[in-house]
């Protein structure tokens, strides 16, 4: 079936579970994630909404000053090895939230994902580019014929090059020296969003990435100079025309959107950082994880709450199957 703008939306979405499921099935690594295969470090932390926000700030998660408990997943993009240039994630799940619409953990406790990557734009702009780029990336991870298709890929589609570029060969970095973002917009109340997070710690280390655990070694030598801290906050659309909603490849802050920071994300050096597998396995983050006020918005969303929640169904099922 062609992979073209004339395509209904329902039929890409389909398209595109089916082959991250799939790659669920074929992958290497035990039961991995198709999107953000390794995790580099799982953390606990705090989400600390600050005080005296503006009236127009004072959403959802954001109504009152409170802090609250968070787990924290540092992640690689595509690549096992830290030392490799890859996109990098930052996803951050705040529980017992005050919001009767977000959703609740197996303990019926509700909880806030906010997904971020170290680059202010997504790799695609639209669903008819990123269900067939979806399916030869994937392929690219688990076959030698796959890489080389991706090769031509993008040597026959030069427009893909400088989107792939961009996003997805970032230097390896120490987890907590680099911002990120949402990439993809959210609702904000009666505003759109996208969120950023800004690194925060004062006198902050900057390790060199070594060896293919680099980035966690990296993180370990950071948090032992003190607590990892983080501004949290928003880019809020002001332009619907040059900060639309279903074209994340736009960078909304070049096209005049300004970031207002929230509330503070602290990572305190007293714990492990490497975490037991059971534990990388059993989280799971969505854009979908969204309470109403700040649920996510536009096509690209929309095909990652359906691939992620399939995606979590396959790689439980292989995990437990694999133990």
């Amino acid at each position: 079936m062609s992979d073209s703008a004339t395509r209904s939306e329902p039929e890409m979405l389909a398209d595109m579970v089916d082959i991250n499921v799939d790659f669920v099935a074929r992958s290497p690594y035990p039961a991995q994630r198709s999107e953000h295969g390794k995790g580099v470090a799982d953390v606990r932390g705090t989400f600390r909404v600050i005080d005296d926000l503006s009236p127009p700030f004072r959403v959802g998660l954001f109504a009152n000053p409170e802090t609250y408990d968070a787990t924290i997943r540092f992640s690689n993009g595509a690549v096992q090895k830290d030392n490799k240039r890859d996109t990098h994630g930052f996803a951050v799940k705040v529980h017992d939230v005050p919001m009767d619409s977000a959703p609740k953990d197996d303990d019926g406790v509700p909880f806030q994902d906010f997904i971020m990557l170290d680059c202010p734009t997504f790799i695609m702009g639209s669903m008819s580019q990123y269900v067939p780029f979806n399916r030869i990336f994937l392929d690219a991870k688990v076959s030698v014929i796959g890489k080389l298709r991706l090769g031509w890929y993008l040597l026959t589609h030069p427009q893909m090059i400088l989107l792939v570029l961009r996003m997805a060969l970032n230097k390896p970095n120490a987890p907590l020296s680099t911002p990120y973002w949402s990439t993809t917009p959210y609702r904000f109340g009666e505003h759109v969003v996208k969120y950023k997070s800004v690194p925060a710690t004062p006198n902050l280390s900057h390790p060199r990435i070594i060896g293919p655990n680099g980035r966690r070694a990296a993180l370990k030598k950071q948090l032992s100079g003190g607590t990892g801290r983080f501004t949290f906050g928003i880019i809020m659309q002001n332009n619907a025309k040059t900060q639309p909603i279903e074209d994340p490849g736009i960078d909304w802050e070049k096209h005049g959107a300004s970031f207002h920071p929230l509330a503070e994300i602290c990572i305190p050096s007293d714990q492990e950082i490497a975490a037991p597998p059971e534990i990388e396995y059993a989280l799971s983050y969505s854009p979908g994880h969204s309470a109403r006020e700040h649920f996510p918005l536009g096509a690209i969303n929309r095909a990652r709450v359906a691939i992620y929640a399939a995606a979590k169904k396959a790689r439980r099922a292989a995990y437990d199957k694999r133990q």
